[in-house]
């Protein structure tokens, strides 16, 4: 019972884990800058060249807030495309009325040759359900009443149609549809749960349905207008409405017209529905580094549309967990609310002094709560550096001198092919005065350009490598390095290079110069660099004609065995004749038709071209007159076949 009970609470806690890690919140919203991109997509439409181009960018700058000029304009165009309304097509029709609502300012359409287009479109059995959609969408936008009898018969109808076709796009309009009929609808509210289930999870971040951001905001925009009307509950919880959220947050770089409406319809409903309102929780660009001289966490609490909630929330920083050894570094520390910005909170991180690296932050606003990682970055400063000489055979001590940070040696260093070069350096974090590593730590070695000589171009970056008290430590024996060189003696310029990814002032020093006497090459080496010299000169050189040797063809066996196995092979046809001989054939009931003829003679080309293949056809050719005497065979057996069994039943 003891084992039962530990396993389960094991089980409690990690499970209790999972849960208090999965984020509550959305990690981004609709931002200022994502609207002017979205913008720029339907501003095309206000060319009036298109009605279904116009209806976007109506739809698309209502649903920003933003006002549209040149109503007038855009009012005569619909007036225009409408015509008498007799001869509208309903999604045309729905495309004139819904723009002619949105604007509110336009002169009245035909409201009755429309009506009577869009009651014939109901009334059709044959219309599908986009048909219906459009037209009962289009009614409604006329403020056209639909009497209790059409109600029902569009009940009939959707139902009907869902039966022969429940793809997802149709289930989805089926959703509009029914919110669009009002009480009539509840229909369709019992489907809402077993259609969010053919929703795909990606990366446990995301839900979509199969057909992307259309069908996805078609659904979403059906269940939540449904689900208004009969003031009905959702069978959708909270992590399913972020996740819905998060997908279509994701398409924000949508570039069609019918996709930025598809998006912003869909973001404007989760945002202002009443049973679950997504709440976003992430830091300000920028807010994710923080320093001694940017202290301040930065984070934005707001909808999904980037504007502030209802009620100011509390913001708290429930924990901050050092990413690697999982130290938690303060708890319960309270966000301030910025005064001129209602969804913008400030936190000072560097309160705590925390050592350099990254950490993951949880935050809550009310019961809402997410994940955030920070970067801390820490000031590098060096503790002291000495460069210098000393023995390749280490039987001296180092001749060191110490260099003042950014400052540069008084004196040129010397050192000959007997010796070798010496640095030592120790880093320290100027925060909290710790030694520390860093991820870069180079010397940078570059020749200086001599009087009377070509410009050398030699470099040479050497990695410097700390110890266990973290001194770092570089010693570049001249005799062993003159190879990488070049043996190329003279004056080179020190630099040190140090960064990180989590310092604000990486840095590069330069030293001074130093001069280095590298010892002659030896005739091995001569040798060796006149070689490669030579082989770079014939690179380009016409190199000797590449001839393929084509493996030789496996011994034949001999002509006895060959023929007895071809003698194997014909072994069965010759025993079908002597049974043939011996049992007697009667060609009495032989068929003299020409499907008979064909199909034996047919049969027969196919074995002799069988034959043919195997001493002296390719594949290729085979196949090709394989083909026609397939063909002929089989349709020539096919008659056959057909004749034998008429006369069988004739003989019946």
């Amino acid at each position: 019972m003891k084992i039962h009970l530990y396993s389960l609470s094991i089980i409690v806690l990690i499970f209790g884990s999972v849960i208090a890690e999965t984020s509550s919140s959305t990690s981004s919203y609709l931002s200022d800058s994502d609207r002017i991109r979205l913008k720029k997509v339907i501003e095309p439409g206000f060319k009036l060249n298109d009605v279904s181009a116009v209806h976007y960018a109506v739809l698309g700058y209502n649903l920003i807030g933003d006002a549209i000029s040149k109503t007038a304009e855009i009012c005569k165009f619909l007036l225009q495309s409408a015509g008498d309304g007799s001869s509208l097509t309903p999604e045309n029709a729905y495309y004139i009325t819904t723009t002619w609502k949105t604007l509110k300012v336009c002169q009245a359409l035909p409201v009755a040759a429309i009506t009577k287009v869009l009651t014939t479109v109901i009334e059709k059995d044959s219309s599908t359900i986009l048909e219906l959609h459009y037209a009962i969408h289009s009614l409604i936008s006329l403020s056209q009443k639909l009497s209790d009898a059409v109600t029902t018969k569009i009940v009939k109808s959707v139902q009907a149609s869902l039966k022969k076709d429940d793809s997802l796009l149709n289930v989805g309009y089926a959703f509009k549809i029914a919110a669009d009929l009002g009480t009539a609808g509840a229909f369709a509210f019992e489907k809402i749960e077993d259609t969010i289930v053919q929703a795909d999870q990606v990366n446990g971040r995301f839900l979509q349905f199969e057909g992307g951001l259309t069908v996805t905001s078609l659904i979403v925009n059906g269940i939540f207008k449904l689900s208004s009307t009969l003031k009905k509950k959702l069978p959708l919880n909270s992590q399913q409405t972020v996740k819905f959220t998060n997908y279509l947050l994701s398409r924000r770089s949508v570039q069609t017209p019918k996709g930025v409406v598809s998006l912003l319809s869909a973001l404007d409903i989760l945002a202002t529905n009443e049973y679950e309102k997504p709440i976003c929780i992430a830091l300000v660009e920028g807010g994710n580094v923080v320093s001694t001289k940017q202290p301040l966490i930065r984070v934005k609490v707001c909808n999904i549309l980037g504007k502030p909630l209802s009620s100011t929330p509390t913001v708290v920083a429930n924990s901050a967990t050092r990413v690697g050894d999982d130290v938690v570094v303060f708890s319960k520390k309270n966000f301030l609310v910025d005064s001129t910005d209602k969804t913008l909170f400030t936190m000072n991180m560097m309160d705590v002094k925390p050592e350099r690296g990254f950490y993951k932050l949880s935050i809550s606003a009310g019961s809402i709560s997410n994940t955030v990682t920070v970067k801390v970055l820490s000031e590098v400063a060096v503790d002291y550096l000495e460069i210098g000489t000393a023995d390749a055979d280490q039987t001296m001590q180092p001749k060191l001198v110490r260099v003042p940070y950014s400052e540069k040696m008084k004196n040129k260093i010397e050192a000959d092919s007997q010796q070798k070069l010496v640095m030592r350096f120790l880093l320290k974090d100027s925060l909290t005065k710790k030694a520390m590593r860093v991820h870069q730590a180079f010397v940078r070695l570059s020749s200086l350009p001599q009087s009377g000589k070509e410009k050398l171009t030699n470099e040479i970056i050497f990695v410097a490598e700390p110890d266990a008290s973290h001194v770092y430590k570089f010693d570049m024996p001249l005799g062993t390095a003159a190879k990488n060189f070049g043996h190329q003696s003279g004056d080179y310029n020190v630099e040190l290079v140090i960064g990180d990814a989590v310092l604000s002032n990486s840095f590069q020093w330069n030293l001074g110069t130093v001069n280095l006497k590298f010892p002659e090459p030896s005739a091995a080496e001569i040798a060796e660099k006149s070689s490669a010299y030579k082989e770079k000169q014939n690179m380009y050189q016409l190199k000797p004609e590449i001839k393929h040797m084509f493996r030789e063809p496996d011994k034949r066996p001999p002509a006895f065995v060959s023929n007895l196995f071809s003698g194997l092979c014909l072994a069965p046809v010759l025993l079908l004749f002597i049974l043939w001989a011996k049992l007697g054939i009667n060609i009495s009931n032989f068929p003299f038709s020409l499907s008979a003829i064909g199909f034996h003679v047919g049969l027969g080309g196919i074995f002799v071209l069988f034959g043919v293949f195997w001493l002296k056809l390719n594949m290729f050719v085979t196949l090709r007159y394989l083909l026609g005497l397939g063909i002929v065979t089989f349709l020539a057996g096919s008659k056959l076949l057909s004749q034998i069994a008429h006369s069988q039943k004739q003989n019946r």
